[in-house]
C-alpha cells in the first residue's frame, strides 16, 4: 500500500511539473497546433515516401516468394511424373502381373527388383491383390539398395488398400508422404494398380525422400524449403546447416499453428506469408499446399532473408528524420513570437470571465478593440448583462413558484431519474410525516395493486402508474402522477401530487353501504307484490277482466324489472365488498344458456318490433363457467340491445368458436356508441351520453357487471360500435379442450 502511495505521488509531481512547462494557456495553444502540423507532415511525407520505398522493394521481395512457390509446385509435378513413369515401368515389367496372379512371390520379387534398381527409386514396395508384401526395397546413399522386407506393414500406407479395395486396373495414382521407421526419414510416395487381363493384381509404390526432394526444390527456386506435415516442420534447407542433434529443435521452431496449416492446404497458391528467425537472420516464408492433381500431401514454404528489405528502409528513414528536425525548430520560434502579440488582451477576458463564473455579474472586460479580441469582449460584455437580467427574472418565477407549491393543501413531490423523493412544498413534509404516524396504527396498503400488476404491464416504476392509492392507519392517500418532460423530449423525472381522501372514502363507502341496506329491503316487499299479484292474474282470488289481466300483466313486468334492478345492486354490493362473485364454475355447454335468454326475451323484442335473430354453431365446446353468471351477463347484453335499438331494428345473437375461444356476440342496429362513451362503458353507474328518445331504465351497473363476470372466467368482453349504425358485444371466453370434457 505504502510503495502505491509513493508511485502515485511521483506520477502526481511529474504531471505538475509537466502543466508548468506546458501551462494550458492560449500561448501554446497557438504554438502546438503548428507544431503538431508540422510534425504530422513531416511524418507522413517520412511515412509515404518510406512506404513508397519499403513498398517497391516489398513487392519485389513477395513477387520473388511467390515466383519461387510457383517454381517449388511445378518441380514437385515433374518429380511426379517421374514417379508415375518409374512405377509404369515397374508394373509393366514382363512376367510381374502374371506372377502375382500366380501367387508366386519369389519370381516377382526377382522380376520388380531389376526393374526398381534400373530406375534408381529410393523406395519401392510391390503388394499382390491380397495386400501381401512381395518386395520392399530401400536405396541407401551411397547408392546401393538393401531389402526392408517385413519390417514396414505396406498396408498402414492409406494409399495402398485404397487402391486395393478400388480394384479398378485404370485407377489414378495415389500419393501420399510416409514416415519409414527403418531410415527415419519421410518419403513422397506415389502408388499405381497392377493390371492383367481387367482385374487388379496388386499394387506398385515408388518414393523420394523428402531431404531430397528439397535440396532439388532450393536448386531450382534459390529458396530454402520447409515441409509441413499437420503443421509439424519434418523436413528443411535450413538443417543442412545444423548439427545432427539439432534439427529437431530447429523442425519444432519452425512448425506453425494448425490454424496456419489449414488455410495454407485448402488455398491455391503460395500467398499466405508470415516471418520466421533462423539462427538469428530473418526470413519471410510463402505457405502454399503440396498438392497433385486431387491429392493434397501436406504444406510446403519457400523463404528468403528479409536483409535486402529492411536496410533499404532504415536508410530512408534516417534521411527524413534530419528534414523533420529542422522544420520543427522554425515552427517553434515563429509561433511563439505570434502568441505574444495575441494574449496580452487576453489576460482581462480571463479574469473577468472567471469573475462571472464565481457569480459576480457586475464584472465586465472595459476591452475597447476593432479587431476579433475586442468583438470578443464587447460579446462578452453584452452576454453577461443578458445573464444578469435572466437570472434576476428567474430567482423572481422561483420565488412565486415557490409560494404557490406553499400555498397548497395538497403535498407536492418530485422524484428524479435515480429515484430519489424530493418534497416541494409544505403539505408534503406534512403528510409524509402523518402516513409516518398512521403507519403505527396500522400497515401501509397499496390499494393500486388491486387494479394494476406492474410486473405483468412492464412497470419497473410504479410512479409510472398515473393514479395510485395507499391505506395508512386510519388515512385514505391518493397519489396523482406525472412524467416532467423538457421541450424536446427528454425525461427530467415524475412530478407526484398526495392528497388525504379519507373523507371521500369513508362517504363512498357509506354510499355503497346504503345501497346495499336498501336494496335487501327492497328485494322482500317486492317478491311478496309479484306474488299476489301472480295470484291475481292466476285467478285465485276469484276471475278477472282482460282488461284486468293486462293491468296484471304490466304490474308483473314493470315488477320483475325491478327485481332485476334490486338484484343488480345486490350483486354489484357483494362484488364491492369481497372483490370477488364467488363463481361455480364447470365444464358447461352455453348453447342452453344463450337459447333459454333468446327465448326469455324474444317476446319483448317482439313488442317492440324488433327482429330477433339467434345463430348457434354445431360442435362448439364447452367452457368453464357458472352458468347462472354467465346467464346474468348474456341477459345484460341482451337488454341493452332491446333497450337501445329503435323499433323496427334487428338484435343477433350469434353462438360459435373462433380460435380456441367460445365467442359469444350480441349485434344490434341501435343508437351506437360514441367515442367518449367507449373508454367508461363498462364503469359503475355510467349511462351513455346519446340516450334514445324513449325513456331507457336502468341502474347503469349491468355492463359493469358484465364485465365483472366475463374477466373472472379468465375471458374478455369486446365492443365495436358506431353512432347510428349499432353495436357489437362479444363475450370471448377460453374454450375447454376436448380431453377435459370427457
Amino acid at each position: 500500500m505504502v510503495m502505491q502511495e509513493q508511485r502515485s505521488n511521483q506520477a502526481l509531481g511529474w504531471r505538475q511539473r509537466l502543466y508548468h512547462f506546458f501551462p494550458t494557456n492560449i500561448r501554446n495553444k497557438i504554438i502546438l497546433p503548428y507544431l503538431l502540423l508540422t510534425m504530422i507532415v513531416a511524418m507522413m511525407g517520412i511515412f509515404v515516401v518510406t512506404r513508397l520505398v519499403v513498398s517497391t522493394l516489398d513487392e519485389r521481395f513477395t513477387n520473388q516468394l511467390i515466383e519461387a512457390g510457383r517454381i517449388v509446385a511445378d518441380s514437385l509435378v515433374r518429380q511426379e511424373r517421374e514417379h508415375w513413369a518409374d512405377a509404369r515401368a515397374i508394373a509393366f515389367t514382363v512376367g510381374l502381373a502374371e506372377a502375382l496372379r500366380d501367387g508366386d512371390w519369389e519370381t516377382a520379387a526377382e522380376i520388380a527388383n531389376p526393374a526398381a534398381v534400373a530406375r534408381e527409386v529410393e523406395v519401392c514396395f510391390v503388394v499382390d491383390a491380397e495386400g501381401r508384401e512381395v518386395l520392399h526395397q530401400l536405396r541407401r546413399a551411397d547408392g546401393g539398395d538393401d531389402s526392408a522386407a517385413g519390417q514396414f506393414n505396406v498396408l498402414d500406407l492409406d494409399i495402398v488398400p485404397s487402391l486395393l479395395r478400388a480394384n479398378d486396373p485404370n485407377a489414378q495414382p495415389k500419393r501420399a508422404l510416409m514416415y519409414h521407421p527403418v531410415v527415419l526419414r519421410y518419403y513422397y510416395v506415389t502408388a499405381i494398380p497392377i493390371e492383367l487381363n481387367g482385374q487388379v493384381v496388386g499394387v506398385v509404390a515408388v518414393g523420394t525422400s523428402l531431404d531430397t526432394l528439397i535440396q532439388y526444390f532450393r536448386e531450382v527456386s534459390l529458396a530454402d524449403i520447409i515441409i509441413y506435415l499437420n503443421g509439424s516442420a519434418v523436413a528443411t534447407t535450413f538443417s543442412l546447416a545444423e548439427q545432427p542433434d539439432a534439427v529437431d529443435t530447429l523442425l519444432e521452431s519452425l512448425s506453425i499453428s494448425p490454424v496456419e496449416y489449414d488455410r495454407a492446404l485448402h488455398t491455391f497458391d503460395a500467398i499466405d506469408m508470415k516471418e520466421v528467425k533462423v539462427r538469428n537472420r530473418s526470413y519471410r516464408i510463402a505457405l502454399g499446399p503440396l498438392r497433385i492433381a486431387d491429392d493434397t500431401l501436406g504444406v510446403f514454404a519457400v523463404a528468403l532473408p528479409l536483409k535486402f528489405v529492411i536496410e533499404g528502409g532504415l536508410a530512408s528513414r534516417n534521411t527524413y528524420a534530419f528534414i523533420f528536425t529542422l522544420g520543427m525548430a522554425g515552427v517553434i520560434l515563429v509561433g511563439y513570437l505570434i502568441s505574444q502579440h495575441i494574449t496580452r488582451p487576453l489576460g482581462r477576458l480571463v479574469w473577468t470571465s472567471q469573475a462571472v463564473a464565481d457569480g459576480d455579474l457586475d464584472q465586465r472586460t472595459g476591452i475597447i478593440s476593432t479587431d476579433e479580441i475586442g468583438i470578443l469582449a464587447g460579446t462578452f460584455d453584452e452576454m453577461t448583462e443578458r445573464l444578469a437580467e435572466r437570472t434576476y427574472a428567474l430567482e423572481e418565477t422561483v420565488g412565486r413558484m415557490q409560494a404557490i407549491l406553499s400555498s397548497m393543501g395538497d403535498g407536492v413531490m418530485m422524484e428524479d431519474l435515480e429515484g430519489n423523493l424530493i418534497t416541494l412544498n409544505t403539505a408534503a413534509n406534512q403528510m409524509l410525516e402523518d402516513m409516518a404516524v398512521n403507519f403505527m396504527l396500522g400497515p401501509l396498503r397499496d390499494l393500486s395493486s388491486l387494479e394494476y400488476d406492474l410486473e405483468a404491464e412492464g412497470m419497473a416504476d410504479p410512479w409510472q402508474l398515473d393514479h395510485r392509492r395507499f391505506e395508512v392507519g386510519a388515512k385514505m392517500i391518493s397519489v396523482h402522477s406525472a412524467t416532467v418532460m423538457t421541450d424536446d423530449g427528454d425525461r427530467l423525472g415524475t412530478v407526484i401530487v398526495m392528497r388525504d381522501v379519507t373523507a371521500e372514502v369513508e362517504a363512498e363507502r357509506l354510499k355503497d353501504q346504503f345501497i346495499t341496506h336498501v336494496s335487501h329491503e327492497l328485494r322482500t316487499p317486492l317478491t311478496v307484490v309479484k306474488g299476489f299479484s301472480d295470484l291475481l292474474l292466476s285467478g285465485a282470488a276469484g276471475d278477472i277482466t282482460e282488461a284486468q289481466q293486462d293491468f296484471m300483466g304490466t304490474i308483473g313486468r314493470h315488477i320483475d324489472d325491478l327485481i332485476a334492478m334490486v338484484n343488480e345492486l345486490i350483486d354489484f354490493s357483494e362484488m364491492e365488498a369481497s372483490g370477488q362473485l364467488g363463481l361455480v364454475t364447470r365444464p358447461t355447454d352455453l348453447r342452453s344458456v344463450v337459447e333459454e335468454v333468446v327465448e326469455e326475451w324474444r317476446p319483448r323484442m317482439e313488442d317492440k318490433d324488433l327482429t330477433l335473430h339467434i345463430d348457434l354453431a354445431p360442435q362448439v365446446p364447452q367452457v368453464n363457467a357458472d352458468g347462472r353468471r354467465m346467464r346474468w351477463a348474456l341477459l345484460h347484453l341482451v337488454r341493452n340491445a332491446l333497450q337501445y335499438t329503435p323499433s323496427g331494428g334487428d338484435v343477433s345473437v350469434r353462438y360459435y368458436e373462433q380460435d380456441g375461444h367460445v365467442v359469444i356476440d350480441v349485434q344490434d342496429t341501435g343508437i351506437g356508441l360514441s367515442p367518449q362513451d367507449h373508454e367508461r362503458l363498462f364503469s359503475r353507474f355510467y349511462r351513455v351520453t346519446n340516450m334514445p328518445e324513449e325513456d331507457v331504465r336502468g341502474l347503469g351497473v349491468g355492463l359493469y357487471l358484465t364485465g365483472a363476470i366475463v374477466e373472472a372466467h379468465g375471458g374478455k368482453i369486446q365492443v365495436e360500435s358506431k353512432v347510428g349504425v349499432g353495436s357489437t358485444f362479444s363475450i370471448i371466453l377460453p374454450a375447454v379442450n376436448r380431453e377435459q370434457e370427457q
